[in-house]
């Protein structure tokens, strides 16, 4: 009688409905049964004496997922996941304090999702998200169907110099050489630390 291991993983990279395609085909591919998919996070179930932990793992890295095995480093997973959904459902609120959404989000309380963030990625939520906003406003800049007022409202900010600021700050840049740019220089979000 075949024996099978069920695991609970979640996945570091995953943000995107083309990555729970990829992550499915994959799995399937090598007798991977997945029981649950969503971003970030998978439930599988596989023969053990067909398929280890450690070829999963090394069959997801070929499309560059990665293994998130440190409970701080799931915590950190989660509030960018949040945060990356936050930033591609435009507008954002900006009537609701980004503390307040995530802990109601990820039923944590804000100071330590902060706390863990900052020590596993090395950099505050607040800045992460302002690395978010900044590259989603270069991707509306260059859809060039919303000029820079509206694309700060899109962000949440209250007005343009406030986007205007931290874009320059993030790219060393104005968003109007931003536009100029023959060769725009955008990274996926997921890649933003």
């Amino acid at each position: 009688m075949e024996t099978y291991e069920i695991h609970d993983l979640t996945i570091k990279n995953m943000i995107c409905s083309r990555c729970l395609k990829v992550i499915r085909q994959d799995l399937e591919s090598i007798g991977v049964e997945l029981l649950e998919l969503r971003l970030g996070k998978i439930r599988i179930k596989y023969p053990k004496d067909k398929v280890t932990l450690k070829q999963i793992e090394e069959f997801l890295e070929l499309d560059e997922f990665e293994l998130v095995k440190d409970k701080s480093e799931v915590i950190s997973e989660e509030v960018k996941l949040v945060l990356i959904k936050m930033v591609n459902n435009l507008p954002i609120d900006r009537t609701q304090k980004l503390s307040d959404f995530l802990a109601e989000k990820l039923h944590r309380d804000y100071w330590t999702l902060s706390r863990t963030f900052s020590k596993t990625e090395g950099t505050t939520i607040e800045r992460y998200l302002i690395l978010l906003r900044v590259e989603k406003a270069k991707e509306l800049i260059e859809y060039d169907e919303m000029n820079f007022s509206e694309i700060a409202y899109e962000l949440g900010y209250n007005n343009i110099n406030h986007l205007s600021g931290q874009f320059k700050q993030v790219t060393g840049m104005s968003m109007s050489e931003y536009k100029q740019l023959k060769d725009k220089l955008r990274s996926p979000l997921d890649k933003i630390l």
